[in-house]
């Protein structure tokens, strides 16, 4: 009797462990995201679009507007030195989309068509009614191109930053067997986040171990990050994207004023890689190569920048080169007004619509 008595106290304990664990994680990983939104609060503005919060962040004056978009996963925050210097010389806006940095998440994936409506909405919802430039990093790219398809008369010019292409994903080739599972982590961590696990393991900090920017904003991005709903967010952009990915080729750009940036660095290789992995890498770059000139032709304005020092990542290993690419589109632009200023009937400015 004795014996038995032990082992139920145990099985009783070990299951109030189990209910008490999950609880005192939750309420941890609640006041942690409290504490760090008060430490890092929003630095733009909070836009209701379609019944959520989206935050959109402006500096500077002037007109056109350049809009950023950053690439799959990324945050308005991440942008850094490249918003802060085209501020410079004209207005310029960051956003967090649905679900990442500091804008309420939606439970479902999103494709691109309802990424650049939720993105047209914002821009209006927030005042921003001018002449547009936009700037898209990787994902970013098919997204900008987007809403440039459904909005074209306020979109006066293209920076693509090694943008993705509408078809990558069935003109890359097939990775070696066993190269697939990327996602398998961030599955296990969609559950693990609200519990404060993902928060307790130190996940996220590792991830910006080699970040190049300040202190400050490395501490900012890992509050963003390490936000519960985040990991359910990513996984839902990824899988939304595969799909973007998957389609027809990009739609014509016409005569837009477009700098395509792509990167110039060979891609990182080891004597560990099997010969399988090499044969990969090397086609699958010379797919890459391939598609950042197909992008490049989508304007018959449109012009190739190989950035010699850069991998994919070209807003952090050149962001001087992308700060002047796009500031030769702004005084592009405004070359173009004062052109137009010329004659009130003149073709030019018409095709420039609103001022």
């Amino acid at each position: 009797m004795p014996q038995r008595s032990w082992f139920k106290r145990v099985c009783l304990g070990l299951g109030g462990l189990l209910v008490f664990l999950p609880v005192a994680g939750t309420v941890y990983q609640e006041i942690s995201e409290t504490r760090d939104l008060a430490r890092y609060p929003a630095p733009g503005e909070l836009v209701e679009v379609d019944g959520h919060l989206m935050h959109v962040h402006c500096l500077g004056q002037g007109s056109p507007t350049v809009v950023l978009e950053q690439g799959l996963n990324g945050v308005a925050a991440a942008w850094g030195e490249i918003h802060e210097q085209i501020a410079l010389v004209t207005r310029v806006c960051a956003y967090d989309r649905a679900g990442l940095g500091y804008s309420e998440p939606i439970d479902r994936p999103t494709r691109a068509p309802e990424v650049a409506e939720l993105l047209a909405k914002l821009l209006r919802n927030a005042g921003i009614e001018d002449d547009l430039i936009l700037v898209g990093w990787s994902a970013g790219g098919v997204y900008i191109r987007e809403l440039y398809r459904r909005h074209p008369e306020r979109i006066l010019a293209m920076l693509l930053l090694e943008s993705s292409h509408e078809q990558q994903a069935r003109r890359y080739p097939d990775p070696p067997a066993g190269g697939g599972g990327g996602d398998s982590i961030l599955k296990v961590a969609r559950y693990l986040a609200p519990v404060g696990l993902v928060r307790l393991s130190g996940m996220v900090p590792n991830r910006f171990e080699t970040f190049r920017g300040s202190n400050d904003l490395k501490a900012r991005l890992i509050a963003l990050y390490e936000q519960s709903h985040v990991v359910g967010t990513m996984l839902r952009e990824s899988e939304a994207f595969n799909f973007d990915i998957d389609g027809d080729p990009p739609a014509s750009l016409g005569d837009l004023p477009l700098i395509v940036l792509s990167a110039g660095r060979p891609a990182e290789v080891s004597e560990t890689m099997s010969p399988e992995t090499l044969e990969y890498v090397r086609r699958k770059r010379e797919v890459e190569r391939e598609l950042q000139r197909e992008l490049a032709e989508l304007s018959t304005r449109g012009r190739q920048v190989i950035a010699t020092e850069s991998g994919h990542a070209i807003a952090s290993d050149q962001p001087e080169l992308v700060i002047e690419s796009a500031r030769e589109l702004v005084r592009g632009v405004r070359s173009a007004r004062s052109r137009a200023d010329g004659g009130l009937d003149s073709p030019l400015r018409k095709a420039l619509g609103p001022r």
